[in-house]
């Protein structure tokens, strides 16, 4: 095989077409510097597909064309290549398009793959990697390798990287069958502790059964004691009523008492009164008349005016908190439009991003499959699928939207819903606070006169309640700083790491979910275990408990950042629980131990595996004696907090827990100070009613006038609330309506929808079974397009999300839009209902100056009265006080007698439900047969507990124990057979491998020797001296290094590195000689090898070249003449004045030992 010729369009600098006739032989080419002699070795690289662009010298595939103005668009090269009687041309292009480039190659003329010309290659057996093309710059790269360096490049030609693949496959099925075995061992292993278990399943059923029968027995001797603690409650109850018959009958006696005193006192202030009208003091009365209406009209005024204020207040309040509201909303809304226009941005970017590569997709189809019908066909079936798939996409996109616009309308008409219902009870609340009002006017419109003594003893009553909550709160801070002293005495400060701190202020702000914090605050437990648990579970405790091992890492690269220290973590969907040991299951299930730490602690069920990895099988005793007796393979620790570790340690002793008496103490503070605070909103409160008692004390006449306005005002306001009651129920009837109106629509959508997805489904599966037909014909072809589907793929579903998501922003933009709305107008109307409320304040305030006047001046001529009729009035009012505190009475006992029905009705209803539940209890156990139980009834409820524990200690009871210990025998022995199997079968796949390790350490020993040989020969040959190439280690061929060794003629052997660099070029070039002897190649390009050869080494390569000519083609750059002149073709290489080479040939023939010339001119047209 030789190449017969290379012709270059606008290759470098071969600026148009030229081509280049090679013979056979050994052919030089030569020309000065920078003319372009080695751009014909690139030509043939180019075309024999060098692995990278800097191989042929260029950092980029546009650097190939040739540089002119204009630019040139395309370059290539094609060679001809004979191999006896048959020709192939062989050609690449590149072709720049402006937004791409693009590199194609022909084979005899077509389109072919890069896969294409590397078979071509290999049938030619040219070896780009054995040094066939020998480039400048290779024998300084290999001068300059390093040993490992140099046995790599070895390697390479040996062919070592396939034993590796063989190896690494050995490697990976002795791995699969290791886990394989692994597996089995477990299932084993799993399965004997199956037979173990199932031994002991019989006993346990016949131990259940007697413990669940002594259990019923127990409860129905229970329910027989229940029965009897009934009948003697029922007498209690009883005699209870019978005592407050007789005390009712008592307060009946004294009502009719101060009735009888009511009345003979209202006959003395009738006298009274007669008496000042004889007295001629009916000018008095009147007098004394107006001067009480018009202090009631003050008092009705001052309420008023107290009224308003109240109400001027909460509109304030009422204004500012809508105003804040509103801010809020605002700031969520500008928020929104953010992000609604970043994701206008994103989606936008999507869209550009789907264009681009559907219509790289689409262009790629068209230019792969364009030369085959069948291809095309199943193209254009794919085409029509992926159109009718885009086409359901866009209905599925449609109904999506409709189901998000219908939603959207459902949520609108739902917040109507709300916000009416809300309306709707407020007016409930309203008309039934309404019609409170007006029977509480009624009632006090004619009581007045009872209530001034009423409120007398409630001033007296919320007197002595301040006092005494006065007394409770100073009790409590005392005990507070004895408490706090304490505290001051405990060594423990109960305060949190800062990593714990940065866990707790992640936890308040949300930025990480699933974060519950540390265990220790997660359970609970009774005082007395406190030692037992915090012992046992030591630092456990204080780890913190995540949902997940991804919340974990993100909590800890956290605390890496800030530098705030490490926790542990306890990520519950990872997390292990361990098993408990035989020996422990076994002194809980005899009663020895009181049972495991973990079943004393109280949690959520969803923290069970932290709690069980906490505390795993540790054992509770009583106290250090018994807990000796049991201790070794188990874990144990006792009420007092000693501490028996599996292993046979014991650690004990005196436990000051500071942490226990913290935790009591600050919650014991934590309940004063709580109490303190209701404390003091009572003495808020008793304060406040204190003065308005007071209040009402002074000004309780204006009240009936008060009443009476209030009493017609809230009768109107109650028509009218009743009104809107009935037109608001009317319209959430209606929007309730139109939301199941909806709601069908909405499920129609819905089938539709699902109806499209399964229409796509089947069209997806319909493409995957093209896809895999053209996979069949064109793989290569197939993987690309798979390729840019997924990233069309990719890019759809980040559109679909981006899309989503920009539909509940808009929602969301409406719902703060409509909010804000909302809020604008409540302000409007809350500043409307201002200032007509500050309005009508300041007409209060001047009909009030106006009273006061009045009053002084009627006060005035009061004074002018006769002395006697003040004192008739005085004694009058007297009187009126004392029938008010008679009033007073017959209301307290008329609400003792109240109190005293409700107290006998409340009694006989308990007599009833208890006759019904003794009447129940005497049913269920009429018919049966109770043992008499010699314990108490806390006896028995321990051992009905106790028996319970042992239930639930013995687990799941199997009836079937027999049959299934034999199924699981049969399973063990099964399994056995299959564990021996794999065992032999991975014993044989070692040796396998070892035999691959060998066979690859011989190929690469045997290449080496072989190369190592011909260097010697080669060298030799060339210099006179000798040479060698030295392994560092023969047992370990590819973890060794080799090292070049020459002694040129006349001196002593060395390493390379030591030798004058002629010197090493003629032992680089005789070693490159050598890998071409062991790998030969029908045609050799070296690239000026000979730069650093002096004339005399020049000439004995040229000579070597020459003799390797007659059984390869040998091409060759050289500027040496005494290498050319061993040349039997020269190649001259020149350049124009525009930068384009030129090419001379010039062929060498043999005649009677004479060497004539023919001569050939090609130059660049």
């Amino acid at each position: 095989m030789i190449i017969e010729s290379i012709e270059m369009e606008n290759f470098k600098s071969y600026g148009k077409k030229v081509t280049v006739r090679l013979k056979d032989g050994f052919t030089v080419i030569i020309g000065p510097n920078g003319s372009g002699k080695s751009n014909l070795g690139d030509a043939m690289l180019f075309v024999l597909g060098a692995k990278s662009n800097k191989a042929i010298r260029v950092d980029r595939a546009a650097d190939f064309i040739h540089k002119s103005d204009p630019p040139l668009k395309r370059c290539s090269v094609t060679l001809t290549i004979s191999e006896g009687d048959k020709k192939y041309t062989l050609s690449r292009e590149i072709v720049n398009n402006g937004n791409e480039i693009k590199s194609n190659y022909y084979l005899n003329g077509k389109r072919a793959r890069y896969l294409d010309v590397l078979k071509l290659i290999d049938s030619f057996h040219i070896y780009l990697d054995s040094y066939s093309f020998v480039l400048q710059g290779d024998i300084n790269n290999i001068i300059k390798m390093s040993g490992a360096e140099r046995r790599k490049l070895i390697e390479s030609m040996a062919g070592i990287e396939s034993y590796k693949e063989r190896i690494e496959n050995a490697k990976n099925d002795i791995n699969g069958l290791n886990e394989n075995i692994n597996i089995l061992d477990a299932k084993i292993s799993e399965i004997k502790h199956n037979l173990d278990r199932l031994n002991i399943d019989r006993e346990n059923a016949r131990k259940y059964s007697n413990l669940k029968k002594e259990i019923d027995d127990m409860n129905a001797y229970l329910k027989l004691k229940d029965l009897e603690n009934i009948e003697g409650e029922i007498n209690l109850y009883k005699n209870d009523v019978k005592r407050l018959d007789s005390e009712l009958n008592k307060l009946n006696i004294r009502l009719k008492e101060l009735n009888d005193n009511k009345n003979k006192t209202q006959e003395n202030i009738r006298e009274i009164e007669k008496k000042l009208n004889d007295l001629g003091g009916s000018e008095v009365l009147k007098l004394r008349k107006e001067i009480e209406e018009t202090t009631r009209e003050i008092a009705t005024i001052n309420a008023g005016i107290n009224t308003h204020r109240e109400n001027i207040d909460s509109y304030e309040m009422q204004i500012k908190a809508s105003k804040d509201s509103m801010e809020f909303q605002k700031n969520e809304l500008q928020n929104k439009l953010r992000e609604k226009k970043n994701y206008e941005s994103y989606i936008k970017t999507d869209e550009n991003n789907i264009n681009k590569i559907s219509a790289e997709l689409e262009k790629f189809r068209q230019e792969n499959y364009a030369n085959s019908k069948k291809l095309r066909d199943l193209n254009e079936k794919l085409k029509s699928i992926d159109d009718s798939i885009n086409s359901i996409n866009s209905e599925i996109e449609e109904k999506n939207a409709l189901i998000n616009d219908i939603g959207e309308k459902i949520s609108v008409k739902k917040r109507e819903i709300s916000i009416k219902e809300d309306s709707y009870r407020d007016l409930q609340l309203k008309v039934k606070d309404l019609k409170w009002k007006i029977e509480a006017s009624q009632d006090n419109i004619n009581e007045y006169s009872k209530e001034i003594n009423l409120i007398n003893s409630r001033f007296i009553d919320l007197r002595n309640k301040v006092s005494s909550l006065s007394r409770n709160k100073s009790d409590n801070d005392q005990k507070i700083r004895e408490l706090e002293k304490q505290l001051r005495g405990l060594n423990y400060s109960g305060g949190m790491s800062p990593a714990v701190k940065e866990i707790h202020n992640i936890m308040e702000h949300g930025t990480i979910p699933g974060i519950y914090g540390e265990l220790k605050n997660l359970i609970e437990y009774d005082e007395k275990y406190g030692n037992a648990v915090i012992v046992s579970g030591g630092a456990r405790l204080r780890a913190i408990v995540v949902d997940d091992d991804y919340a974990a890492e993100r909590c800890i690269n956290i605390l890496k950042e800030k530098k705030l220290g490490r926790l542990t973590f306890i990520p519950l969907n990872k997390i292990m629980a361990p098993k408990d040991h035989e020996k422990s299951e076994k002194l809980v299930r005899d009663g020895i131990s009181i049972g495991f730490i973990r079943d004393f602690v109280r949690y959520d069920e969803k923290f069970k595996r932290a709690v069980m990895y906490c505390f795993a099988d540790t054992l509770l005793f009583d106290n250090i004696e018994n807990a000796r007796k049991h201790m070794g393979g188990v874990r144990i620790v006792t009420l007092d907090g000693e501490i028996f570790e599996a292993s046979g340690s014991i650690t004990g002793g005196y436990l000051k827990n500071d942490e226990i008496l913290y935790n009591r103490i600050t919650k014991e503070i934590a309940s004063l100070e709580n109490e303190n605070i209701i404390i003091d909103g009572e003495l808020k409160n008793a304060n406040s009613e204190l003065g308005n008692v007071s209040s009402q004390l002074t000004d309780l006449t204006r009240k009936r006038d008060v009443e009476t306005a209030n009493l017609e005002s809230n009768k109107n306001l109650l028509g009218e609330s009743e009104k809107s009651l009935q037109s608001y129920n009317d319209s959430i009837e209606t929007l309730k309506m139109e939301i199941a109106e909806l709601t069908d629509n909405l499920k129609n959508i819905e089938v539709d929808l699902r109806e499209l997805r399964l229409k796509a489904y089947k069209n997806n599966r319909e493409k995957e079974e093209i896809f895999k037909q053209l996979k069949e014909i064109n793989p290569e072809n197939m993987e690309i397009e798979k390729q840019i589907e997924s990233e069309l793929n990719r890019a759809n579903a980040e559109y679909k999300s981006h899309s989503d998501t920009l539909i509940t922003i808009n929602n969301d933009i409406k719902h703060f839009e409509q909010r804000i709305t909302e809020l604008d107008e409540k302000i409007g109307n809350y500043k409307k209902s201002l200032e007509e409320k500050s309005k009508e304040l300041q007409d209060l305030k001047n009909d009030l100056d106006k009273k006061n006047n009045a009053l002084n001046e009627l006060r005035a001529r009061e004074y002018e009265i006769d002395s006697k009729s003040r004192d008739l009035y005085n004694k009058k009012v007297e009187l009126n006080d004392a029938l008010d505190r008679i009033l007073i009475d017959i209301r307290n006992t008329e609400d003792g007698i109240n109190k005293k029905n409700i107290l006998i009705t409340s009694l006989n209803a308990k007599i009833d439900a208890l006759i019904e539940k003794s009447n129940e209890i005497h049913n269920e156990i009429i018919d049966a047969d109770i043992p008499d139980f010699k314990l108490t009834v806390r006896e028995i409820r321990e051992k009905i507990a106790h028996n319970e524990n042992e239930i639930v200690s013995l687990g799941p009871i199997n009836q079937k124990a027999i049959q299934e210990y034999d199924d699981e025998y049969s399973k063990y022995s099964e399994n056995i057979e299959k564990y021996d199997t794999l065992k032999r079968e991975r014993e044989s796949l070692i040796d396998m491998q070892n035999k691959i390790i060998e066979e690859e350490k011989k190929t690469f020993l045997d290449l080496f020797d072989g190369i190592n040989k011909n260097f010697k020969e080669i060298y030799y040959r060339l210099t006179g001296g000798e040479a060698t190439l030295e392994i560092t280690s023969r047992d370990d061929p590819l973890n060794s290094e080799i090292y070049i060794k020459a002694m040129p003629k006349g001196k002593y052997m060395i390493k390379i590195d030591a030798l004058s660099g002629g010197e090493k070029s003629v032992a680089v070039l005789a070693l490159i000689l050598a890998f071409q002897n062991e790998k030969p190649s029908p045609v050799y390009y070296l690239d000026e090898v000979d730069m650093f050869l002096d004339g005399y080494n020049a000439e004995q390569v040229g000579k070597l070249f020459r003799e390797n000519s007659k059984k390869a083609q040998v091409i060759m750059v050289s500027l040496k003449k005494a290498v050319s002149k061993f040349a039997t073709n020269i190649i001259g290489v020149t350049t124009d004045g525009h930068g384009n080479t030129k090419i001379v040939e010039k062929y060498m023939e043999e005649d009677d030992g004479e060497k004539r010339d023919s001569q050939g001119d090609n130059k660049a047209r």
